[in-house]
Order: C-alpha cells, then structure tokens, then sequence
C-alpha cells in the first residue's frame, strides 16, 4: 500500500517573492575539507541532558517548540519534525548529526527522515546512512546564479534520471537507521517515466511520473519489514523522472530532524524554491522547529552588499513563519571565520603558524580599499568585517522577529576564535569549517539553549 500526494505547479510562478541576493559566496566555501565519514555518532549523552542540567528560565521565543515537545511527550502524534536549512556548517552534517542524534536519543527515533536525493553534490556525506548513485543522473541545483528554473522544493535540488539502470541508493549505517517505511518526493510530467523502488533487494512499488502538466508529489510505501536496511530507486526507462528527495522512517515514535544545507549558499538561497512546493513540505511535515543558519559567507561579501540585508533576511524569517505556523524560529550566525588574504606572501596555504589579529576600526572601515590595492597592512589572519555587519543586522531582525537568536560565534569566543580552534585541532586549516570535534562541541551548546528550561522527565 502506498499514499501519493500531488500538488499543481503552475507554470512560470515567481518562487518566493522576495528581492534577490548572490547564493554562492566568493570565497570560503567553495572547497569544504573533509574530516572523518560521517558525522559523529552520539558515544556519550551530553552532561547538561544526562544530569538534567537544563536550568534557567526558557527562551519565550521557543514557547511553541515547546509547548509542541510537551504534547509529543505525554504521547500526542507519531513523529514530531525540526528543520535546519543552512550553508556548508549544515551540509556537512556534523553539526546537525550531532543535534539528530541528541533529540532522537531524548526523545526518540523516528528515522533517518527526509533527505536531498541520491548524490547531488560534492563531499556529500549525510549521517546514519551512505548515499550512492550510477548511471545518467542529471542534477539540478538552487545553488547558483544560473539556476534551472525548476520548482525546487525545500532540499534545494532535482534529480533527473531517464536511462534504464539510472539507480540511486540509500544505506543504512548502523542499527538506528534502519527503516520500516520510504518516502519518495518526485515531479510528475507529459511523458514522465517511471521508477522502481525496491527495498532490500526486494521490489515493493513500481511508480509512474506521466501526468498531464508538472507536478510534485509523493510516494509513501512500507518496506517489507521493520528493519530494512537499503533503498534503491531504479529508473525504468520509458522517460524522465525527477526526484526531489527521499525519505526513511522508523515504526517508533520520535523526533525526525531534517537538514538541508549548501555549499558557498547565503540565505538569499530560499527565494530560488517553489513557495507552492515549499507550502506542500512544510505542511506535511509540519515542523515544531525551522532553524535557519546563515552568514558565513554574507560575512566575506562586500559592505554594499550588506546594506538592506537585515530587510532581506526580515522578508525571509516573515514567509517562514507564515509557512510554518505551528513552528518556532530560530536564527543562527554563522561561527567565525578567518582570513588571510591571497596576495600575501605564500597566500593562505603554509599560514598555520601566522597569528590572527582583529581589524581595527580603522581598518574594518576601509577594508575593501585595502584589499583592491592589496595592503600589507591585512597580511594576517583576521575576521572579515562583514561579519560584524551580518550579525548586527541578525540581532536586529532576531529581535524584530521575536525569534531566537543564536551567537555561534560569540560561543566559539568571538573575532579570531576560528585561529584558537584550530590550534585546538576543532577547525580545519582553512579556519572557516569545523572538525568533528569542533561540530560536536557547537552543537551541544546549541541544543542546552534549545532545551532551556525544559522539564526532565
């Protein structure tokens, strides 16, 4: 047995009316080291949720998240969703793995759930499962300027197979992420093709894409038993099929934390998705909790870039609340990051002894005139103005918004403390991205601000 659910697109509908803004960012992640496969698995249950250490009085901001989080406790529906949509911090998924696993482990594991399909895009490595794909596979991405102009849905990608043998599989890595049910989000179409879904070598549905115009919608299937371990889609052949995302649930009741994030991406990366798709998710889905992490790379942009951005992103905290009513928003700022500027002798490679230094107000002011004429003066390691832009302009709106504000960076201990983490073996090199240990340790601190307050059970 299967559930399908289809929604019309209309054919050039503008995709969330807001006023545009670069998505790929000119410089720090455009190339994301990689740390050890996968996120970290949760060895150990953080000492603030193992104690009950959850003091202080809770956040009014998170009052629905959790008013939601007591419902589910005292046993009112089956899985209880939380979304994180951000740049390369939420693409790595060490961050977010480490937040899955710690909810899930609280309050329960209703699967993997909700992923972009197959493998869309570099160093992709989601958490609790392997992701693979052979064959022809086309993928279209929300990520860049030049963007197809099809109506993504929340995962920001489609996927296009059309040879026979096209496949896509998703593998459970451990015990926890086995799965009794899939969801298939897929784009019916005149001359759709069709696609096989088989479960552990078994195949449970066969699924037809022709339609009479585009359309998006879903597959719901149960797997042949309750703890399956792999997903396959297999393309027929007899013409195009495309995939917006893929899903794995467990029988339990528990907590399905989707992350969807993007390389090089700024927040401005939402108003490239379909708002009557994004409408149909997010009411499905209905989250308690839509985390938005932005501003690294807003950070490194230009001063005139940022001059409406906390209207922009105003606009874009506005439309999530509208689409996800029974939820509540949390804004996070990016972590540090640092620089070392190209033209310096030996550029940033081989600068791991080289000290970081914050700009001076004189400096900050006149950054972008010193780095056209390649002044020796920013010939160190230092915290990209723009960053002190960006996160005024989050308070204001966090503020504004009556949403939760995260300082990332102020807990990492403010400008520079990208270089400290390094030298603390948390960060990478490159003094933008954070180790698995760096992940884990941000992501702990994020979830007691999330729980503040929360009673133990």
């Amino acid at each position: 047995m299967h559930r399908t659910v289809t929604t019309l697109l209309l054919t050039g509908l503008l995709v969330l009316c807001l006023p545009h803004d670069r998505v790929v960012a000119e410089g720090p992640e455009t190339d994301m080291p990689l740390d050890e496969p996968g996120a970290p698995v949760l060895k150990q249950m953080p000492k603030h949720v193992r104690d009950g250490m959850l003091g202080g009085r809770p956040w009014p901001q998170l009052a629905v998240f959790h008013r939601r989080l007591a419902e589910f406790r005292a046993g009112k529906g089956t899985r209880l969703t939380l979304i994180q949509i951000g740049d390369s911090h939420t693409a790595g998924d060490q961050f977010t793995g480490r937040l899955r696993a710690t909810f899930q482990a609280q309050f329960g594991n209703a699967g993997r759930g909700q992923i972009a399909p197959g493998v869309p895009a570099p160093y992709w490595r989601p958490s609790s499962v392997k992701a693979e794909q052979s064959g022809k596979w086309q993928v279209f991405t929300s990520n860049k300027s030049a963007y197809a102009k099809l109506p993504y849905g929340i995962s920001g990608y489609v996927l296009r197979g059309a040879e026979a043998g096209d496949t896509m599989t998703l593998t459970a890595s451990g015990e926890d992420a086995r799965f009794a049910s899939v969801e298939i989000g897929y784009y019916a179409q005149p001359g759709g093709g069709g696609f096989k879904i088989i479960v552990d070598g078994t195949p449970v549905e066969t699924v037809s894409t022709s339609g009479a115009a585009y359309r998006y919608g879903r597959v719901v299937v149960a797997a042949p038993s309750a703890q399956a371990q792999q997903l396959e889609i297999r393309v027929v052949g007899d013409g195009a099929v495309d995939l917006a995302h893929w899903a794995t649930y467990r029988e339990t009741r528990g907590i399905e934390f989707v992350s969807h994030g993007f390389v090089g991406a700024q927040v401005g990366i939402l108003d490239r998705w379909d708002e009557r798709v994004v409408t149909e998710e997010l009411a499905e889905l209905d989250p308690a909790l839509v985390i938005l992490a932005f501003g690294t790379n807003e950070g490194f942009a230009p001063a005139d870039r940022l001059r409406d951005y906390g209207e922009r992103l105003r606009a874009r905290i506005a439309l999530l609340q509208r689409l996800a009513p029974h939820a509540s928003i949390v804004l996070v700022a990016g972590p540090d990051a640092n620089r070392y500027p190209k033209y310096c002798a030996g550029g940033s490679e081989g600068t791991e002894s080289k000290f970081c230094r914050p700009l001076s107000p004189g400096e900050a002011a006149a950054y972008e005139t010193l780095l056209a004429r390649s002044d020796k003066t920013l010939c160190r390691w230092h915290t990209p103005p723009g960053y002190a832009v960006v996160r005024a302009a989050q308070r204001e709106a966090a503020e504004r918004m009556n949403v939760l504000w995260w300082d990332w960076m102020a807990f990492q201990g403010g400008p520079c403390a990208a270089s400290a983490w390094e030298a603390k073996g948390l960060v990478h090199k490159d003094r933008v991205h954070l180790k698995n240990a760096g992940s884990a340790l941000s992501a702990d601190a994020f979830y007691a601000q999330l729980v503040r307050g929360l009673p133990q059970n």
